[in-house]
């Protein structure tokens, strides 16, 4: 690994604390620290509610697997890892890095959604205790090669500074007027109307956040006529009318904190 690019990446991720570009600085980061192409970043409140803050990267094969499946860990999985899990009741107050293969996963349904599916052998995490604890997971994509001791040390080495950034950014956010992401708005709508699959509530936000049709077919590789489909079914279970209602939903949703 190159010290300089790596100092570099640092400093870009210090830099973009309370701007839009920090999960891309973050993934860069650990990148260059453990050779990933997937991270994603949990926040874990009291009984255990689990939000996921940021993912990011592109998967090889699969479009949006980095969220989707981030969002299924939020919503589903989580109680089936068990590791981190334990560590969240344990109490524990240092840092960890925290290591776990897929074929150690006894859940079959969140082994083969959120690894098997993607092609992921094994994952690597930091988890960080506070108020919230936070978790930093980094994945490799279509690789056999197992993390290293070598790589294990230097995210060690570095995981106090980027969890750091990660709080910081947390609170230059919080304190910042600020447009709900697409992914935010996904779990506030899901938790609104618990049938919505995620794709109507992917379509939905993406509407809410000012996205027509045709891009949103483009981005997400689907038709314009399921984007239309997706979009009808949304509004039926969200108890919508047209796309005035879904906006006036959305600055109801930023004004009152639903994320």
């Amino acid at each position: 690994m190159n010290e300089h690019r790596q100092m570099d990446c640092l400093v870009e991720l210090v830099a973009a604390i309370g701007k839009e570009e920090f999960s891309r600085r973050f993934l860069a980061v650990f990148e260059e620290l453990a050779e990933v192409q997937l991270c994603s970043v949990f926040s874990v409140g009291p009984g255990q509610s689990v939000k996921l803050l940021f993912a990011e990267g592109e998967h090889p094969e699969l479009i949006d697997f980095s969220s989707q499946t981030s969002l299924a860990y939020a919503s589903r999985f989580w109680r089936s890892d068990i590791q981190i899990s334990r560590l969240f009741h344990s109490g524990v107050q240092e840092p960890l890095i925290v290591r776990r293969r897929a074929t150690d996963i006894a859940d079959p349904e969140y082994r083969t959604s959120c690894y098997e599916r993607g092609d992921i052998r094994e994952r690597l995490s930091i988890f960080w205790p506070g108020a919230p604890v936070l978790v930093a997971n980094g994945y490799r994509a279509g690789c056999n090669l197992p993390f290293s001791p070598e790589t294990i040390r230097k995210l060690e080495e570095q995981a106090p500074l980027l969890m750091a950034a990660v709080e910081s950014h947390l609170r230059n956010t919080r304190l910042a007027e600020r447009s709900l992401s697409e992914i935010e708005i996904m779990q506030s709508l899901q938790a609104m109307a618990p049938n919505l699959s995620k794709r109507e509530a992917e379509i939905s936000a993406a509407m809410m956040l000012g996205e027509t049709h045709v891009e949103i077919a483009e981005r997400k590789r689907l038709s314009s006529n399921s984007v239309i489909t997706y979009r009808r079914r949304a509004y039926s279970k969200l108890g919508l009318m047209n796309r005035r209602d879904l906006m006036r939903l959305h600055r109801h949703m930023a004004l009152e904190g639903h994320v």
